[in-house]
């Protein structure tokens, strides 16, 4: 079988669900990591985007990249959730959370249509907005000095976390790494990095606010 016809398989479809999925959570902790240098000042935060912008055709390549991996990841779980739902015409009697399932894992296509309304918010907010002079870091202040948009900046965080929280160690599984012994391991370490990723990023809006309200 060739590699479209192994990726378009029921297995293969999982598998770049899987991988998709592990960029976008490795793509989350990078970006944290970079925001944080809002919290060193405008000098900081400044340099740090330089530096980003100085990559050229490499950034490009890179949000071209992302692009190509979110649309790849959104097609696959539309096409997985059409194919379970055919497959399973009669939802289930008993409620989400017996047979295994969380919260997190009955609600992962709703929290992923929040994760993309809040990544339409955010390059809304930041991406496409004109930067003040040759820093960005007085829109940051002034976006975050707006309760109504740092509620839904939240709330938005919220939803990622939630998917996060499943989706990192179903990701594994959907490659085959898991098993009765690791799994419990991956879930852990899925529930920590939902906690670091929701928290971190819930950080920056809400101690803008608070410092612009104070």
């Amino acid at each position: 079988m060739d590699l479209i016809g192994r990726i378009a398989s029921p297995v293969g479809r999982k598998m770049l669900m899987g991988l998709t999925g592990l960029g976008f959570c490795g793509f989350l902790v990078v970006h944290l990591a970079g925001n944080f240098s809002l919290f060193q000042g405008e000098a900081a935060f400044a340099a740090y985007t330089h530096k980003l912008h100085s990559l050229g055709a490499l950034l490009k390549l890179a949000e071209f990249f992302l692009l190509l991996m979110a649309a790849l990841h959104i097609i696959t779980a539309v096409v997985l959730t059409l194919e379970n739902r055919a497959a399973r015409p009669v939802p289930y009697e008993v409620s989400a959370r017996h047979g295994g399932r969380t919260l997190a894992s009955s609600s992962m296509i709703w929290t992923g249509l929040l994760t993309l309304g809040f990544l339409a918010l955010h390059l809304i907010g930041f991406k496409f907005v004109p930067p003040s002079g040759e820093s960005r870091f007085p829109v940051v202040v002034e976006t975050f000095s707006n309760a109504l948009y740092v509620g839904a900046y939240l709330a938005g965080i919220l939803a990622v976390a939630f998917h996060v929280s499943h989706g990192f160690w179903s990701a594994f599984q959907s490659l085959g790494v898991g098993n009765d012994k690791g799994t419990p391991f991956l879930m852990r370490c899925a529930t920590w990095l939902a906690v670091v990723v929701g928290a971190g990023f819930a950080s920056i809006p809400i101690l803008f606010f608070l410092k612009v309200a104070g």
